[in-house]
């Protein structure tokens, strides 16, 4: 089943908890209808700068003004290299993506076989807790993965004798965190989120 949408009377528990929604299915968008409402354009993954980006999105609105987080719709559209920010410990050890976008564990100081972003280590610091994927979905924001950057990462992992790169797609779609939603192509869901009255971001 697809999704629900962000917006009015969505809480985090029902977030976490929703399947990812399909690929052709876009009624997500429709209940995006907080007064602020904004979209992160997210290709890279070399630190935690777009999640950093995000948290002080929500903590600007929250301490200079006043808005409560129920007012803000943040749409993270992960596509590139950043299509890994939306996948399960599992998957980034089973297709070594740590090596690959060499990013080092640094609890193990070795290459990372569990999505760093994810959710905090033990011990990290506020900011580190603040800035995750768990910690921003539980907060109403909304990530949306790229299928074409899906079908291009299963092609690359073919390449390197993982699989077929039909079954590498279907493990990639089955490995997705709770909530993340897969959308046909990322340079279409930035336009038809713009359309729709949200105010574009790229963060490097």
């Amino acid at each position: 089943a697809a999704v629900a949408a962000l917006g009015a009377g969505w809480t985090p528990s029902r977030l976490l908890a929703a399947e990812s929604a399909t690929a052709s299915d876009d009624s997500w968008m429709r209940s995006l209808t907080g007064k602020h409402r904004t979209v992160f354009d997210v290709s890279g993954i070399s630190d935690d700068h777009a999640l950093a980006q995000a948290k002080n999105f929500l903590n600007g609105w929250r301490d200079a003004f006043h808005v409560a987080e129920r007012d803000i719709n943040l749409v993270l559209g992960l596509h590139g290299k950043a299509v890994a920010l939306g996948m399960t410990d599992a998957l980034w050890a089973k297709y070594a993506v740590g090596e690959r976008l060499e990013l080092t564990d640094p609890a193990t100081q070795a290459p990372a076989v569990r999505n760093l972003y994810r959710a905090a280590a033990p011990g990290a610091d506020l900011s580190s807790t603040e800035a995750t994927v768990e910690a921003l979905q539980a907060r109403g924001v909304r990530f949306i993965v790229c299928m074409n950057s899906i079908k291009g990462a299963s092609k690359m992992f073919a390449a390197a004798g993982l699989g077929t790169a039909d079954e590498i797609r279907e493990t990639m779609l089955s490995e997705l965190l709770p909530g993340v939603t897969v959308v046909p192509a990322m340079v279409v869901a930035l336009t038809q989120l713009q359309e729709r009255g949200l105010k574009y971001t790229k963060i490097d």
